[in-house]
Protein backbone atom coordinates (compact mmCIF):
# COMPACT_ATOMS: atom_id res chain seq x y z
CA UNK A 1 0.00 0.00 0.00
CA UNK A 2 1.42 3.51 -1.07
CA UNK A 3 1.21 6.89 1.23
CA UNK A 4 -0.68 9.28 -0.54
CA UNK A 5 -0.55 13.11 0.65
CA UNK A 6 -4.09 14.06 1.75
CA UNK A 7 -6.12 16.81 3.72
CA UNK A 8 -8.07 18.67 4.88
CA UNK A 9 -4.54 18.35 3.05
CA UNK A 10 -2.39 15.38 3.78
CA UNK A 11 -0.10 12.98 2.63
CA UNK A 12 -1.09 8.78 2.18
CA UNK A 13 -0.75 5.59 0.97
CA UNK A 14 -2.08 5.97 -2.80
CA UNK A 15 -5.67 6.91 -4.71
CA UNK A 16 -5.73 8.93 -7.96
CA UNK A 17 -5.35 11.84 -8.23
CA UNK A 18 -8.25 14.18 -6.56
CA UNK A 19 -6.68 17.30 -8.47
CA UNK A 20 -7.98 17.17 -11.91
CA UNK A 21 -11.42 16.85 -10.48
CA UNK A 22 -11.04 20.13 -8.92
CA UNK A 23 -9.22 21.77 -11.59
CA UNK A 24 -12.53 20.88 -13.89
CA UNK A 25 -14.94 22.31 -11.22
CA UNK A 26 -13.16 25.59 -10.82
CA UNK A 27 -12.97 25.69 -14.92
CA UNK A 28 -16.45 25.11 -15.11
CA UNK A 29 -17.30 27.98 -13.31
CA UNK A 30 -14.36 30.29 -14.90
CA UNK A 31 -15.83 32.03 -18.63
CA UNK A 32 -12.63 31.71 -20.03
CA UNK A 33 -9.17 30.22 -18.47
CA UNK A 34 -5.70 31.63 -19.71
CA UNK A 35 -2.48 31.62 -18.50
CA UNK A 36 -1.80 35.28 -16.44
CA UNK A 37 1.63 37.28 -17.24
CA UNK A 38 3.61 37.59 -14.02
CA UNK A 39 7.19 37.19 -12.75
CA UNK A 40 5.51 33.76 -10.82
CA UNK A 41 3.67 31.92 -13.24
CA UNK A 42 0.54 31.07 -12.80
CA UNK A 43 -2.70 29.77 -13.78
CA UNK A 44 -6.93 30.19 -14.35
CA UNK A 45 -7.52 33.55 -12.40
CA UNK A 46 -10.99 33.27 -10.28
CA UNK A 47 -12.45 36.32 -8.23
CA UNK A 48 -13.43 35.94 -4.79
CA UNK A 49 -11.33 33.03 -4.78
CA UNK A 50 -10.94 32.68 -1.20
CA UNK A 51 -14.60 33.19 0.55
CA UNK A 52 -15.10 31.91 3.73
CA UNK A 53 -17.66 29.31 4.12
CA UNK A 54 -20.81 29.68 5.86
CA UNK A 55 -19.78 29.87 9.55
CA UNK A 56 -16.45 32.10 10.69
CA UNK A 57 -13.96 30.22 11.69
CA UNK A 58 -15.47 26.64 10.49
CA UNK A 59 -12.50 24.35 10.20
CA UNK A 60 -12.38 22.76 6.52
CA UNK A 61 -13.19 19.18 5.58
CA UNK A 62 -11.43 17.25 3.19
CA UNK A 63 -11.59 17.18 -0.80
CA UNK A 64 -14.68 15.18 -2.07
CA UNK A 65 -12.92 12.37 -4.47
CA UNK A 66 -15.86 13.66 -6.97
CA UNK A 67 -15.83 12.28 -10.32
CA UNK A 68 -15.92 14.35 -13.12
CA UNK A 69 -17.97 13.22 -16.07
CA UNK A 70 -18.22 16.66 -18.41
CA UNK A 71 -15.83 18.37 -20.63
CA UNK A 72 -14.70 21.93 -19.44
CA UNK A 73 -15.27 23.25 -23.10
CA UNK A 74 -11.84 25.11 -22.66
CA UNK A 75 -9.41 25.13 -25.18
CA UNK A 76 -6.63 24.05 -22.46
CA UNK A 77 -5.41 20.31 -22.50
CA UNK A 78 -4.95 19.96 -18.92
CA UNK A 79 -3.28 16.33 -19.60
CA UNK A 80 -0.55 18.10 -20.99
CA UNK A 81 0.08 20.71 -17.93
CA UNK A 82 1.73 20.24 -14.75
CA UNK A 83 -0.01 22.52 -12.59
CA UNK A 84 0.60 23.01 -8.42
CA UNK A 85 -2.67 23.92 -6.51
CA UNK A 86 -2.55 27.29 -4.96
CA UNK A 87 -5.02 26.84 -1.56
CA UNK A 88 -4.96 30.10 0.40
CA UNK A 89 -3.22 32.52 1.95
CA UNK A 90 -2.56 33.59 5.20
CA UNK A 91 -4.24 36.40 7.15
CA UNK A 92 -1.85 39.65 9.12
CA UNK A 93 -0.33 36.78 11.75
CA UNK A 94 2.13 37.13 9.41
CA UNK A 95 2.71 40.44 8.56
CA UNK A 96 5.05 40.79 10.67
CA UNK A 97 7.17 38.02 8.73
CA UNK A 98 6.24 35.85 11.14
CA UNK A 99 4.77 32.46 11.43
CA UNK A 100 5.01 30.64 15.27
CA UNK A 101 4.65 27.09 15.66
CA UNK A 102 4.51 25.00 18.44
CA UNK A 103 5.46 20.55 18.05
CA UNK A 104 3.26 18.96 20.69
CA UNK A 105 4.70 16.45 23.26
CA UNK A 106 3.61 13.48 21.49
CA UNK A 107 6.50 12.70 19.17
CA UNK A 108 10.03 11.67 20.69
CA UNK A 109 12.81 14.12 20.45
CA UNK A 110 14.07 12.52 17.00
CA UNK A 111 10.28 13.17 15.25
CA UNK A 112 10.32 16.43 16.90
CA UNK A 113 13.90 17.08 14.99
CA UNK A 114 12.55 15.77 11.60
CA UNK A 115 9.53 18.33 12.00
CA UNK A 116 12.26 21.13 12.78
CA UNK A 117 14.72 20.42 9.97
CA UNK A 118 11.69 20.19 7.54
CA UNK A 119 10.88 23.57 8.40
CA UNK A 120 14.35 24.72 8.00
CA UNK A 121 14.67 23.58 4.65
CA UNK A 122 11.18 25.89 3.83
CA UNK A 123 12.59 28.83 6.00
CA UNK A 124 16.19 28.89 4.04
CA UNK A 125 14.30 29.19 0.72
CA UNK A 126 11.14 31.76 1.40
CA UNK A 127 12.20 35.44 1.66
CA UNK A 128 10.05 37.81 4.46
CA UNK A 129 9.36 35.27 6.49
CA UNK A 130 10.60 33.00 9.21
CA UNK A 131 9.43 30.24 11.02
CA UNK A 132 9.72 30.64 15.18
CA UNK A 133 9.19 27.81 17.64
CA UNK A 134 7.44 28.59 20.62
CA UNK A 135 8.53 26.45 23.61
CA UNK A 136 5.85 27.95 26.28
CA UNK A 137 1.87 26.93 26.52
CA UNK A 138 0.52 29.59 24.46
CA UNK A 139 -0.98 29.79 21.22
CA UNK A 140 0.80 29.33 18.25
CA UNK A 141 -0.09 29.75 14.64
CA UNK A 142 0.73 26.68 13.42
CA UNK A 143 0.37 23.35 16.00
CA UNK A 144 2.02 19.87 14.66
CA UNK A 145 1.35 16.94 16.59
CA UNK A 146 1.81 13.42 16.08
CA UNK A 147 -0.69 10.33 16.20
CA UNK A 148 -0.79 8.54 19.40
CA UNK A 149 0.76 5.42 18.16
CA UNK A 150 2.57 3.81 14.87
CA UNK A 151 -0.72 2.25 13.95
CA UNK A 152 -3.27 5.91 14.41
CA UNK A 153 -3.00 5.98 10.34
CA UNK A 154 -5.27 2.84 10.04
CA UNK A 155 -7.68 4.47 12.38
CA UNK A 156 -10.99 6.19 11.01
CA UNK A 157 -9.76 9.62 11.17
CA UNK A 158 -6.48 9.25 8.83
CA UNK A 159 -8.44 6.48 6.60
CA UNK A 160 -9.31 8.12 3.57
CA UNK A 161 -10.91 4.86 1.53
CA UNK A 162 -8.48 3.58 -0.96
CA UNK A 163 -5.91 5.28 0.71
CA UNK A 164 -4.71 6.15 4.02
CA UNK A 165 -2.73 9.39 5.49
CA UNK A 166 0.29 9.78 6.75
CA UNK A 167 -0.37 12.99 7.76
CA UNK A 168 -3.04 15.55 7.29
CA UNK A 169 -3.46 19.29 7.60
CA UNK A 170 -6.60 21.38 8.64
CA UNK A 171 -7.18 25.06 8.19
CA UNK A 172 -9.17 27.13 10.51
CA UNK A 173 -10.30 30.89 8.54
CA UNK A 174 -11.25 34.27 9.76
CA UNK A 175 -13.95 35.89 8.74
CA UNK A 176 -12.81 36.91 5.31
CA UNK A 177 -11.27 33.94 3.94
CA UNK A 178 -7.92 34.22 5.14
CA UNK A 179 -5.89 31.14 6.97
CA UNK A 180 -6.38 32.17 10.64
CA UNK A 181 -4.66 28.96 12.31
CA UNK A 182 -3.41 25.68 11.06
CA UNK A 183 -3.25 22.33 12.94
CA UNK A 184 -0.79 19.54 11.43
CA UNK A 185 -0.97 15.40 12.35
CA UNK A 186 1.59 13.37 11.54
CA UNK A 187 1.42 9.37 11.46
CA UNK A 188 4.06 7.85 13.64
CA UNK A 189 3.47 4.95 10.55
CA UNK A 190 1.64 2.10 9.16
CA UNK A 191 0.24 -1.47 9.77
CA UNK A 192 3.22 -0.82 12.86
CA UNK A 193 5.76 -0.18 11.05
CA UNK A 194 7.36 3.42 12.21
CA UNK A 195 8.62 5.87 9.69
CA UNK A 196 12.20 6.51 9.49
CA UNK A 197 13.77 9.69 10.11
CA UNK A 198 13.83 10.73 6.74
CA UNK A 199 10.39 9.80 5.36
CA UNK A 200 8.85 11.28 8.58
CA UNK A 201 10.66 14.66 7.02
CA UNK A 202 9.31 14.14 3.55
CA UNK A 203 5.67 13.97 5.16
CA UNK A 204 6.66 16.91 7.26
CA UNK A 205 8.14 19.10 4.56
CA UNK A 206 5.12 17.78 1.85
CA UNK A 207 2.83 19.46 4.95
CA UNK A 208 4.49 22.61 5.67
CA UNK A 209 3.53 23.30 1.62
CA UNK A 210 0.56 23.04 2.81
CA UNK A 211 0.70 25.21 5.90
CA UNK A 212 2.41 27.97 3.59
CA UNK A 213 -0.47 27.63 0.89
CA UNK A 214 -0.33 24.92 -1.55
CA UNK A 215 -2.72 22.13 -2.66
CA UNK A 216 -1.45 18.94 -4.43
CA UNK A 217 0.45 18.78 -7.68
CA UNK A 218 -1.15 17.00 -10.49
CA UNK A 219 1.99 15.05 -11.63
CA UNK A 220 4.64 12.72 -9.87
CA UNK A 221 8.10 14.00 -9.19
CA UNK A 222 6.44 17.46 -6.91
CA UNK A 223 6.95 17.63 -3.11
CA UNK A 224 3.22 18.54 -3.55
CA UNK A 225 2.23 15.20 -5.44
CA UNK A 226 -0.32 13.84 -3.67
CA UNK A 227 1.19 10.20 -3.24
CA UNK A 228 4.51 9.31 -1.62
CA UNK A 229 5.26 6.98 -4.40
CA UNK A 230 5.21 9.82 -6.43
CA UNK A 231 6.68 12.25 -4.91
CA UNK A 232 10.00 13.51 -4.18
CA UNK A 233 11.39 14.70 -0.49
CA UNK A 234 13.08 18.07 -2.56
CA UNK A 235 11.14 21.65 -2.81
CA UNK A 236 11.45 23.18 -6.19
CA UNK A 237 10.85 25.88 -7.68
CA UNK A 238 7.86 25.79 -8.80
CA UNK A 239 6.60 25.22 -5.08
CA UNK A 240 8.38 28.20 -3.77
CA UNK A 241 6.85 30.18 -6.68
CA UNK A 242 3.77 28.67 -5.74
CA UNK A 243 3.97 29.83 -1.93
CA UNK A 244 5.00 33.75 -3.15
CA UNK A 245 1.56 33.92 -5.50
CA UNK A 246 -0.30 31.69 -2.83
CA UNK A 247 1.31 35.23 0.03
CA UNK A 248 2.34 37.42 -2.45
CA UNK A 249 0.74 40.10 -0.25
CA UNK A 250 3.68 39.58 2.19
CA UNK A 251 6.16 37.34 0.83
CA UNK A 252 6.70 39.64 -2.45
CA UNK A 253 4.80 42.91 -2.09
CA UNK A 254 5.87 43.02 1.68
CA UNK A 255 2.39 44.42 2.38
CA UNK A 256 0.65 44.80 5.69
CA UNK A 257 -2.96 43.95 4.04
CA UNK A 258 -3.87 40.83 3.05
CA UNK A 259 -5.29 39.84 -0.30
CA UNK A 260 -6.09 36.36 -2.08
CA UNK A 261 -3.99 34.68 -4.47
CA UNK A 262 -4.42 35.78 -7.97
CA UNK A 263 -4.64 32.84 -9.28
CA UNK A 264 -5.86 29.35 -8.44
CA UNK A 265 -2.73 26.74 -10.29
CA UNK A 266 0.97 27.67 -10.99
CA UNK A 267 2.19 26.05 -13.59
CA UNK A 268 5.23 24.05 -12.94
Amino acid sequence: MNLKHNTAFGFTFSTPCLLFALVLLLLSIIPSAKIISSPIPVMASVEGNQESDDNDNEENTRDEDDEDDGNSGDDIDLDEMNLLQICCAWSDKISDGVLEYKISDGGDEDSKQSVRNAIQDWDLLIDNLIFVEKQDDSEADVTIGFSDSDEDANDEEFDYGDSIAAGKTEFRFDNTGFIDSIEVTLSGGIFGNGFQNSELEQIARHEIGHVLGLGHANFDGSLMSESTDGGTENISICEINGVLAANYWRLVAVGNNPEYPEANFAVC
